[in-house]
């Protein structure tokens, strides 16, 4: 039998093998996931090519940077899991006061860059001075540092968890809503108290959403660069910061870049892991949402403080000082903007970026779904690895491997690092995975039956495409668009490495004015991206509760 015309099915030869071209959708599927894969191959290059100060580093400060990272992600998830599941738990199940306003605003402290918030919360250590020089005069310096650091990384982890807590909500809350009506009344029925079904119940079948909501988190922490540098906590990212540019050590911070993203690697294989082969089905066929049970007196009041106590932290003390700030600022008359024209161009560039993204999303997940077959479906996952890894990182290997293409002088090509379409590419590869998602989500809801009506009318799949699927797409599209903007204005680690010259953003604009020490003039435009991150979250949660809405 000729091994080409082996098909699926037979007893002797199990898997299905063709030896047919890829196309035109195949080579585009493939050319889309290797320009995101090669930075990341780019960085993993410089695991064998040692730096002249990595010996140095090894012995001094990496077991600190691996450590900090490690305490402050335990750490976040931990207190991340006290603010966003019992919250999402009670907005879900029960009645009490203000259980409307909090299932939308527990949402918001999303819109808080972690870097804002650590502008606000460094009050903290400053206005813990008069402690700290009472605590040394009495036991000493070491008691003095002791005290120091546990206040100050007591701080970062509670800011930290408080704007990333989100996160975790979203998940628990999702999946809560998605648990059947007939489920947890069994358990009542058998004699569970609410409690005994919370956590007997309701916290095991929401697990999945859980754990995906906890990785974003552990993602993030990995990521964070403006609060760590600003509160003076080295970790795995900001010891690359400090290799490249303190250090002038171009391959050992490439190498600390390619230990982080083996450390989200490893995190991400580990969530996988806790799964393990679980299978969590429900069936909302047959059933409804959980009914509500209305609390009564101190009951109520006390689901109320769990819901306010992380809206307070994560937005309603950032946002209220930064007002106070943004009103002291410009009633001095002081300029609110260091350089109007150089924003203005970062955020033209992070316009366009959004749209040519999200217009290529919608374009490659059509071809992934042109041609069902796991050569495309692991080139998809290949090309969703950019947003699991920390935006340093992927600044890192695309600036090392626009280097080695300047390097080569290849005839007719221009220079490309240090330009906006480097920073435009960096983008391209670290957000591609969100446009990618909400696309291949709304092709599923499309269905290939009006597809497949189009085809049969005469036209091909590009005609198909732009005629009937790109319509069709207009709401999840315009959702990716303005989340991924979002996220193009609030990236910080990945736009200061790649900026060009009179390059800023809103970000960029902002963690300068504060590491000036200029923290009212910072809070304009860190109150801008604030309000452009509120409109994207109310966008998105706007979609969630559509899908979730039985």
């Amino acid at each position: 039998m000729n091994s080409a015309e082996i098909t699926e099915g037979s007893a002797d030869y199990p898997f299905r093998f063709r030896l047919s071209p890829p196309g035109r959708w195949g080579l585009f599927v493939g050319a889309v996931s290797l320009c995101v894969a090669l930075p990341l191959f780019a960085v993993l290059l410089f695991l064998l090519q040692p730096g002249p100060e990595w010996a140095h580093l090894q012995s001094t400060v990496l077991i600190k940077y691996l450590g900090n990272t490690l305490l402050l992600l335990v750490s976040v998830l931990a207190v991340s899991f006290l603010m966003g599941v019992p919250a999402a738990w009670l907005v879900s199940t029960v009645e009490f006061p203000g259980r409307r306003f909090f299932s939308w605003a527990l949402v918001l402290p999303l819109a808080i860059p972690t870097y804002v918030a650590a502008f606000v919360y460094f009050e903290g250590p400053e206005a813990a001075i008069p402690l700290l020089v009472k605590v040394r005069t009495q036991w000493g310096v070491d008691a003095f540092l002791a005290c120091e650091a546990i206040i100050r990384y007591g701080l970062l982890i509670l800011l930290l968890s408080s704007v990333l807590f989100p996160y975790l909500f979203l998940g628990a809350r999702s999946a809560f809503l998605q648990q059947g009506r007939d489920v947890l009344e069994a358990s009542r029925c058998l004699g569970s108290s609410p409690r005994r079904t919370f956590f007997r119940i309701a916290l095991p079948l929401a697990r999945p959403g859980i754990v995906a909501g906890g990785a974003l988190v552990g993602m993030e922490v990995i990521n964070e660069y403006g609060a760590v540098h600003f509160f003076g906590v080295p970790t795995l990212t900001e010891g690359i910061f400090r290799t490249w540019f303190g250090m002038n050590d171009k391959a050992s911070a490439l190498r600390l870049a390619a230990i982080v993203m083996i450390a989200v690697l490893v995190f991400l294989a580990a969530e996988k892991a806790l799964r393990g082969r679980a299978h969590f089905t429900t069936e909302n066929t047959c059933s409804h949402p959980p009914a509500r049970r209305r609390l009564r007196g101190a009951k109520q009041w006390a689901a109320f403080v769990i819901c306010l106590l992380p809206f307070v932290l994560g937005f309603l003390y950032p946002v209220i000082r930064l007002l106070t700030w943004a009103v002291s600022q410009v009633e001095a008359g002081s300029p609110v903007f260091p350089s109007v024209p150089a924003i203005l161009r970062g955020t033209a560039v992070a316009t366009t970026t959004a749209i040519v993204v999200t217009g290529f999303a919608a374009l490659f997940a059509y071809a992934v779904r042109l041609r069902q077959s796991r050569s495309r479906e692991m080139l998809a996952r290949i090309a969703t690895l950019g947003y699991a890894i920390p935006g340093a990182v992927v600044a890192v290997g695309v600036m090392a491997f626009f280097g080695f293409v300047d390097r080569s002088e290849v005839p007719g090509l221009p220079v490309l690092g240090g330009t906006l379409f480097a920073i435009s590419f960096a983008y391209f590869v670290r957000f591609f995975a969100i446009p990618n998602q909400l696309s291949h989500a709304g092709l599923d809801r499309i269905g290939r039956g009006v597809e497949e009506a189009s085809r049969v009318l005469g036209h091909g799949p590009l005609q198909t495409f732009l005629r009937v699927n790109l319509p069709l797409l207009r709401g999840p599209l315009f959702a990716a668009a303005i989340l991924l903007f979002v996220d193009l204005l609030k990236e910080l680690p990945l736009t200061m490495i790649l900026r060009p010259a009179n390059f800023e953003t809103l970000s960029t604009s902002a963690f300068s004015l504060a590491k000036e020490g200029r923290m009212h003039a910072c809070s304009v435009p860190s109150l801008l991206i604030v309000l452009i991150g509120g409109i994207g979250l109310f966008l998105m949660n706007r979609r969630m509760d559509s899908d979730i809405r039985p």
